[in-house]
């Protein structure tokens, strides 16, 4: 067999930029996204090595988050016939009892929620390392934040239809921060403390939250998806079928848990919380009400204000396309071709022609130049790196070409290129670097004047799912090998053509499907490009199944992990609803004040409506503890006294007396409450003081 001609040694010319000379790229991302960006690099890698470029879920995380909302949508229907809403908890034990049907189909529920929340943050970490925060983008990132604050209401909801005792604990963590705000004429915190049973309409709404809520979702996602063209909701089939059977596998090997019921009494926080939705429960309940709402708030207005600051310099962000009308024919091709549907067809402002000619709209151009590689008269594109920039350029490199040199054309975002330069340092031929933005921003004109100066140029474009221009990889493809438009003169030599795609994990193969293009230059032609990281062997596979197992089993983990406290002491709990107490001061008017008044409104007497205080007081074994008032709620004071009051006690039997006495009551219209006992405390549990509406007293449970 023949070994092929001898290659000469190996020169790599330092890499240049094809556009116009002396431009620098342009960048997206302001320079504190550069950890971020290297964060990404390093998932990217190691899930690239996993799973191959072509598979890796994390470029298709979105998409991925979208297929697993509609699993616990299917799930959750399920589910939905053996809840009852006057008994949310006993429903939730026969659905767990249910082997075969319930059990597995909850906990699918739950981790398909929580892998949700996983290639959320994904996403958002995407976005944030590219920069594509601003300018055109602001409706995806608005809209994208919006979503995440409704699959995290819908997680919450779906929590408190459970009602154990880890949805207790979040209930009365949300509650405390609503409280704290005095929004509401009735505390919400009362549901939550054992002093009252918890109405089905509560469960009711929170059922009606948990449904309505993901119709509404669907809809923010087309606004979400809005300004792209040719969008796709949903990932590549094979990849959403394996990772629902993955998580339907942890599903049956590892039950989703449920905890004891609900107990408004129990004290402390510890119980098993899932790190994607509740982990904030113990930091809440030991901050502040106003320190919680203040780190909620930042967290809150940090990502809506992304748009605003997290931006590169105006010197360093990309040009806008222009279009110049007198070169346009009125094709249609870069309307077909850009995927931000930024250009559209308008009646020809010179008024030369009838027909419409193309129309760039600035406001949603996100300089990806893509459109430069889809115009042959090259009328289309960034300024500086339109098809008569690119020409140029070549022009300008061609001066010192080498025509048994091979030219490798590479996209400059993750710089794959240069480390297939650095692993071809053993292959022994001649290369030449160039850089693009984007492989699909390369006119065909710039790769025909390459060929004319070199021996074959071999394109490399990152993997396509992971494209910042959405859709470099296939326009590219289709352009050089595939007979897209624009059409050259003379067409491309498709034999001295090839275009590949794939990242860092990928340059084995890469460095493998070069050697073979360069033995193969003139003699074979390739209609379809490389993908490396899409057919995966029987090792690679089973790598691949190791890491998901231990990801499955990372998810697991995360879903319940146990944390809080419980204390070695107990509680006296004072919690009861008392209706607003009033009396009316009146004082006579004099002869001239009725006079100035109407005939049909005149009156003998003024008289306010006086709203009663309390004063609330508290001994244990001896020793006074409590002393404080208690107004009665709303904006004028004129709605019902509330109290709760937790008094940590030992365990063991203390001597309580509560007092509960009107401040300021002269007419005697108030209602004095008093309690005397003994009282049995223990530990981890709270005894319930409250008022007895029928005996008009106050009674301990």
């Amino acid at each position: 067999m023949s070994a092929g001609p001898e290659l000469p040694p190996l020169i790599v010319l330092p890499a240049s930029r094809l556009a116009r000379p002396g431009t620098a790229a342009p960048e997206t991302a302001p320079i504190a996204a550069r950890p971020l960006r290297g964060i990404v690099a390093i998932l990217d890698s190691l899930l690239d090595r996993a799973y191959g470029s072509r598979w890796n879920p994390a470029h298709q995380s979105g998409s991925l988050a979208i297929a697993l909302m509609l699993v616990a949508i299917a799930t959750g229907i399920y589910l939905t016939v053996f809840y009852r809403i006057g008994a949310p908890y006993e429903s939730m034990q026969r659905i767990q009892a249910q082997v075969w049907g319930g059990r597995w189909l909850r906990a699918l529920h739950r981790y398909a929620s929580d892998l949700t929340v996983v290639f959320v943050v994904l996403h958002a970490l995407r976005m944030l390392a590219e920069g594509r925060t601003w300018g055109p983008r602001v409706l995806a990132w608005v809209s994208g934040l919006c979503l995440a604050a409704m699959m995290l209401i819908v997680g919450w909801t779906g929590y408190i239809l459970v009602w154990d005792a880890h949805a207790q604990l979040l209930g009365a963590a949300g509650a405390r921060l609503m409280d704290a705000m005095h929004l509401l004429a009735t505390p919400i915190g009362r549901i939550f403390g054992g002093a009252t049973s918890t109405p089905a309409s509560f469960f009711f709404l929170n059922l009606f939250v948990h449904m309505a809520l993901p119709l509404g979702m669907a809809l923010l996602i087309w606004v979400h998806t809005l300004r792209l063209a040719r969008s796709r909701w949903l990932p590549d089939g094979r990849l959403t079928l394996w990772t629902t059977l993955a998580l339907t596998a942890l599903a049956f090997v590892v039950a989703a848990p449920l905890g004891p019921g609900a107990e408004g009494l129990l004290l402390g926080d510890r119980a098993a919380y899932d790190l994607f939705y509740t982990a904030w429960i113990p930091l809440a309940t030991r901050l502040p009400a106003g320190a919680a709402w203040a780190f909620t708030l930042t967290l809150v207005l940090v990502p809506l204000t992304l748009p605003i600051w997290w931006r590169p310099n105006r010197n360093k962000r990309g040009e806008k396309s222009h279009h110049n009308a007198l070169a346009c024919t009125g094709c249609g091709q870069c309307v077909i071709d850009c995927p931000f549907e930024a250009i559209s067809m308008v009646p020809d402002p010179t008024g030369r022609l009838p027909h419409a000619l193309a129309s760039v709209n600035a406001a949603r151009c996100v300089s990806c130049g893509l459109c430069a590689g889809s115009c042959d008269q090259l009328a289309i594109g960034p300024p500086a790196r339109d098809g008569h920039a690119q020409a140029h350029a070549v022009k300008h490199l061609a001066a010192n070409a080498d025509r048994e040199a091979m030219v490798l054309v590479h996209c400059g975002q993750d710089g794959v290129g240069e480390a297939l330069a650095a692993r071809l340092a053993g292959g022994g031929h001649h290369l030449r670097l160039l850089e693009v933005d984007c492989a699909g921003a390369l006119h065909t004109l710039a790769v025909s004047q390459l060929l004319h100066a070199h021996r074959g140029v071999f394109v490399l474009g990152c993997p396509a799912r992971r494209c910042r221009s959405r859709e470099g990889v296939p326009l590219a493809l289709e352009r050089l090998l595939q007979g897209r438009e624009p059409e050259l003169k003379q067409p491309l030599d498709a034999t001295r053509v090839r275009f590949a795609s794939g990242g860092r994990a990928d340059l084995g193969a890469l460095l493998t499907e070069f050697e073979r293009f360069v033995a193969d230059c003139g003699r074979q032609a390739a209609t379809a490009g490389f993908f490396a990281g899409t057919r995966r062997g029987w090792l690679e596979r089973a790598a691949a199944v190791l890491v998901t197992s231990v990801v499955m089993a990372g998810l697991a983990w995360a879903s319940q992990l146990t944390a809080g406290s419980s204390p070695a002491s107990g509680a006296v709990r004072l919690a009861w609803r008392l209706p607003g107490q009033s009396w009316l001061d009146c004082r006579p008017l004099s002869a001239e004040e009725i006079a100035r008044m109407p005939v049909h409104m005149r009156q003998t007497q003024d008289c306010r409506t006086v709203h009663l205080h309390y004063r609330l007081r508290a001994w244990t074994d001896g020793r006074l503890v409590v002393d404080r008032a208690v107004a009665p709620l709303g904006a004028q004071s004129d709605r019902p006294l509330y109290v709760e009051q937790d008094l940590a006690l030992a365990a063991g039997i203390h001597a309580l007396r509560v007092e509960f006495m009107p401040t300021d009551d002269p007419k005697h219209a108030g209602m004095t409450l008093t309690f005397e006992d003994r009282i049995t405390v223990s530990a981890g549990h709270a005894r319930l003081v409250t008022f007895d509406g029928d005996r008009g007293r106050l009674v301990a449970h």
